[in-house]
């Protein structure tokens, strides 16, 4: 087939890129002609406003191949050998953000969410207090702001948050991730005939909350109605961070840890459901890296075998020792009006024990998914990447 000559127009101050069996490189990176023509950019290949996908390749048994390929203005431009003519034209700022040709072959996709990603700082007390975990004003603090220290520090605490005004802050954000009989907002205040530990005056240690169904990383709000007992103070851990110093220090317990199915268990007496879910407390991606906590001691139980639990007790007690240091523990009051919000993937949050009889101490507490705030966070950065070039005349 010959290029239509009203399409191959290669500017003389183009940078010619050569041209390979399967493959072109741009700026050091290897690009198949497959994924190249799979994500052309234009408008006849993705929709305007989603960027779904309309060309499909499966529709193209012969595979593609280019006529020429050069650089201009920053982009790259191929035209193919097709029949009506076609021109891809991709930003190369779009396309080394794409790059799947790693380093020593391992062809990690790189997306351009990447540049929003390694934002993360592990804390303890001491650091977290030199950081200043200060409350952010409400009226004052943006949702990319908000979204923003979420990201670095796990949590983030808002003052002067209306409560007429918690749920429209919220829905702007996502939907609530209902519960069985906890409804969107739970209350969660000492209770005569109460149906879980979190409804007394107990102290409550460093726990994550859901560890009893697969539920998705989620953000946790707990917004203060009224805090005039005495004690209730709340205690927020670096989930990531204990785990970091953990497997440093004992590498084979966090092995076992890692690698361990525990059962963690919860009875809703009210409406009749036993919910379960075995999962290995710290759970890891095909890096290595930590992606999720589940801990809580008061929803475990263990189903192992006989010759694995008594290495598995000795794991676990130690991991829940190095929860309970003080050096990782920083503490605060909530007051009335104040809206605590927390990845529960990584931050443990629990309470000192308070006396009911002093006075009360009312909270609501709601759930979103932490990809409601990617999805708020990424769309104003990553949109521009997607701009579809328009139609070639």
């Amino acid at each position: 087939m010959q290029p239509s000559s009203t399409q191959i127009h290669q500017p003389q101050t183009s940078e010619p890129v050569p041209l390979h069996d399967t493959f072109l490189r741009v700026r050091g990176k290897r690009f198949h002609y497959l994924w190249l023509r799979d994500n052309c950019l234009s408008p006849e290949c993705h929709h305007a406003s989603s960027f779904q996908k309309i060309y499909d390749i499966s529709d193209h048994p012969v595979p593609p191949r280019p006529h020429a390929a050069w650089i201009d203005d920053d982009k790259l431009v191929i035209d193919w050998q097709e029949e009506p003519p076609h021109r891809s034209s991709f930003p190369l700022t779009w396309l080394l953000s794409q790059t799947y040709d790693g380093d020593n072959h391992t062809h990690t996709l790189r997306t351009p969410n990447s540049q929003l990603e390694g934002k993360k700082t592990l804390w303890n007390q001491a650091q977290l207090k030199a950081q200043g975990f200060e409350k952010l004003d409400f009226q004052a603090c943006s949702l990319p702001t908000l979204i923003e220290q979420l990201d670095v520090l796990g949590c983030v605490c808002l003052r002067n948050v209306p409560w007429p005004a918690l749920d429209p802050f919220v829905r702007s954000i996502g939907p609530v991730y209902e519960l069985l009989d906890l409804g969107r907002y739970s209350t969660v205040q000492a209770a005569a005939n109460n149906h879980d530990l979190s409804y007394e005056g107990n102290a409550l240690p460093p726990h994550t909350d859901l560890t009893y169904i697969p539920a998705p990383p989620v953000v946790q709000l707990l917004y203060c109605v009224e805090n005039q007992a005495t004690g209730g103070e709340t205690v927020l851990v670096d989930g990531f961070r204990v785990v970091q110093d953990f497997c440093a220090d004992h590498p084979d317990l966090f092995q076992i840890l890692a690698t361990s199915d525990v059962q963690f268990r919860q009875f809703f007496e009210q409406v009749g459901y036993f919910t379960s879910h075995k999962t290995p407390i710290i759970k890891l991606d095909k890096a290595g890296d930590i992606t999720q906590l589940y801990f809580s001691h008061k929803n475990f139980g263990l189903h192992l075998a006989f010759e694995k639990l008594e290495q598995f007790y000795q794991a676990y007690i130690m991991f829940s020792q190095y929860l309970k240091n003080p050096a990782y523990q920083y503490w605060f009051r909530l007051n009335p009006d104040d809206c605590l919000l927390l990845q529960n993937f990584r931050i443990l949050h629990g309470r000192s024990a308070f006396d009911p009889s002093s006075g009360p101490r009312h909270l609501k507490v709601a759930y979103l998914e932490w990809a409601y705030f990617t999805g708020r966070r990424d769309f104003p950065v990553l949109r521009p990447f997607y701009q579809v070039e328009s139609p070639i005349n």
